[in-house]
């Protein structure tokens, strides 16, 4: 039966049920309304069937193993937007407020109302399209050296540029790589161009939900009047944090680059501050760590020695969720679902992948093995814990309660998992915690990571949500930007620009897709660090005030009342309100920087010290370098 009948239908029933009594007119909604989201259901098993027979073919060489050919991605998301779209367009008209049944009710709000999903088919794929050439801005090849293009092949943004911008020592550089990329993909306005286009179908999509507002559409599934005005709170509650980590940097900047005109007062260059946030994790900074001579111990060859393979990196990141007494990995998911990926793909920095077609989960895992492949194998388990979990679930709240919930639950996977605690127990670190220098050393480098990557998603949201809701003109776009850098970030452009230029860092363009949002990247971080304190409390593994127990070297493994809170915050799935699933385990129903704070305690303290030493005054005095023209 078509879906637009099956409407018709459930209004005719409303009608001839307004003078029976509530209860036969409340079961006749609910059994219209079931049964509506049991023919979705069934539809969503096809498009499941298809994502597994995708993954199959993926993983074994020739066709695939269910015979004949798998389907395209493109069949499975074209499938899945007309599910989408058709279900949200029936349910609309069902009267929320009358259904008895939460869980029914829960389905209904979140099905009925759609992000990109609710354009209509031709809008939709623009949209798509846009987003493509905006991902190329990244990754195409579009930028020549010296602007000539025949006597080198050009570079892209990601990884080329960034790689050399990661490595370079001459501020000129930097300087020409950041503006040498603006100017290629800017060619004819196109950036700006593509964007405008992309803006206008966010707010049409908006229109599909009713709201007048574009950005509620944006903040969709966080369900919160205002959101954006809790990530700013959470922006000024670490920012005596962020202003002292800045003020040392920018003096380490002016160290490493004597000849960039850097004032001891002012906002730090932008194409330095990108390639700071570029060097957190590499072995060899530009920028000197708070005791050169104290350098964190080498788990490289240890980890080789230890853990051999990525096949041994798996099996210790699924005995870190079975020991907190999540699910146990049956056998049949290490034959069929646990596949290794092709050396040639993903790059050198590649991340695993998991797969969601109930009742099956799988994963295809990054063949490196290395530190940092380690803490991040332990995120991409919690994922598959989190699938495994939500599978029990009814169509539709078979999801996180809202974007970024999961990863945050990843994130305390992560940061657990790449402690000396949890080293020390993988016989990787002789002792269970470094000395008081190489832990600020270490703090330094997650600090650079995290503190400065947390005020950027924040700038990228709001630009884009503030543009969407009319606050910011065509005009102002880019002197808008600067303002923002300059007011969240202490960040400023290396040159005069103007209203002409669109300089938004390629991050941005990476976060217009709802499903890799900036919103999504900032609860991650914020909300992760939150859960990790949660479960380090209940752990006993931080026991606050006491230098044996800090935050920073929590390990929670193997504690059963951290797994409960995972376990119980996991099998809601997306049937509760995302602040009440928090609450079972923060006991907080908003988002806080206490986390991060708390974590970097003993680097704010030295940090304070450090820059008091060196006569270096916390924030920033940053000139104005946009101006209308």
């Amino acid at each position: 039966m078509h879906w637009h009948r099956l409407a018709l239908l459930l209004l005719l029933a409303a009608a001839c049920c307004a003078a029976t009594p509530t209860s036969n007119h409340t079961s006749q909604y609910e059994a219209s309304t079931q049964r509506i989201l049991d023919m979705a259901t069934q539809r969503m098993l096809r498009i499941w069937d298809m994502r597994r027979r995708i993954f199959l073919q993926l993983t074994s060489k020739g066709k695939s193993p269910l015979g004949g050919q798998a389907p395209s991605k493109q069949e499975v998301e074209t499938e899945t937007y007309k599910l989408a779209y058709e279900l949200a367009a029936n349910l609309s008209v069902v009267p929320v407020e009358q259904l008895q049944d939460p869980l029914l009710r829960r389905r209904v709000q979140r099905l009925a109302k759609l992000q990109l999903q609710g354009l209509k088919p031709d809008n939709y794929e623009q949209a798509k399209d846009l987003l493509r050439a905006m991902q190329n801005f990244i990754s195409g090849a579009l930028v020549c050296s010296n602007d000539d293009c025949s006597a080198r092949r050009p570079l892209a943004m990601y990884p080329q540029l960034y790689n050399q911008n990661m490595h370079t020592k001459l501020y000129e550089d930097l300087k020409l790589n950041w503006f040498n990329w603006r100017t290629a993909i800017n060619d004819k306005d196109t950036a700006r161009s593509t964007f405008i286009d992309y803006v206008r179908l966010l707010r049409i999509a908006a229109t599909y939900n009713g709201h007048v507002t574009p950005s509620r559409t944006w903040y969709l599934y966080y369900d919160t009047e205002n959101f954006q005005a809790e990530m700013e709170e959470v922006i000024w509650e670490i920012m005596p944090l962020y202003r002292e980590m800045h003020a040392y940097l920018r003096h380490s900047a002016i160290l490493a680059y004597p000849k960039a005109n850097f004032k001891d007062d002012g906002a730090i260059s932008a194409p330095v501050f990108d390639q700071m946030l570029s060097q957190a994790w590499y072995s060899h900074q530009i920028f000197r760590t708070p005791f050169p001579k104290d350098q964190l111990p080498s788990v490289h060859h240890r980890l080789e020695e230890v853990l051999v393979t990525p096949v041994k990196i798996n099996n210790k990141a699924v005995e870190f969720f079975e020991l907190l007494g999540l699910n146990k990995m049956s056998n049949n998911f290490y034959e069929r679902f646990l596949r290794r990926m092709n050396d040639d793909e993903g790059g050198p920095d590649c991340k695993s992948q998991v797969y969601y077609f109930p009742p099956d989960v799988a994963m295809r895992y990054c063949p490196k093995p290395n530190y940092k492949k380690l803490m991040q194998t332990h995120g991409t388990m919690a994922e598959l814990q989190y699938n495994l979990y939500k599978r029990e679930l009814p169509f539709g709240l078979d999801t996180e309660p809202c974007p970024g919930f999961a990863a945050a639950l990843g994130e305390t996977a992560v940061l657990a998992s790449g402690t000396p605690r949890h080293l020390h127990r993988l016989y990787i670190l002789l002792n269970d915690s470094l000395t008081e220098n190489q832990s600020l050393n270490r703090l330094f480098r997650m600090g650079v990571h995290t503190l400065l990557a947390v005020p950027q998603y924040f700038i990228n949201d709001k630009f884009l949500v503030d543009v969407m809701d009319g606050r910011i003109g065509v005009q102002d776009y880019n002197c808008a930007y600067w303002r923002l850098q300059d007011k969240f970030a202490g960040v400023q452009p290396p040159i005069w620009r103007t209203a002409r230029d669109f300089d938004l860092d390629y991050k941005f363009y990476r976060g217009l897709q709802p499903e890799r949002s900036n919103t999504r990247k900032f609860i991650s971080e914020v909300l992760g660090f939150q859960f990790y304190r949660a479960f380090c409390l209940a752990s006993n593994q931080y026991k606050p005030g006491d230098p044996s127990y800090p935050l920073h070297n929590c390990d929670f493994h193997n504690s059963s009342e951290a797994g409960k809170m995972m376990r119980e915050m996991m099998q809601l799935g997306a049937s509760k309100h995302w602040r009440d699933v928090m609450f079972i385990a923060t006991r907080e129903r908003k988002l806080s920087g206490r986390g991060i704070l708390e974590y970097f305690a003993p680097l704010f303290t030295w940090l304070k010290e450090r820059n008091r030493q060196l006569e270096l005054e916390p924030g920033w005095d940053a000139d104005e370098l946009c101006r209308k023209e």
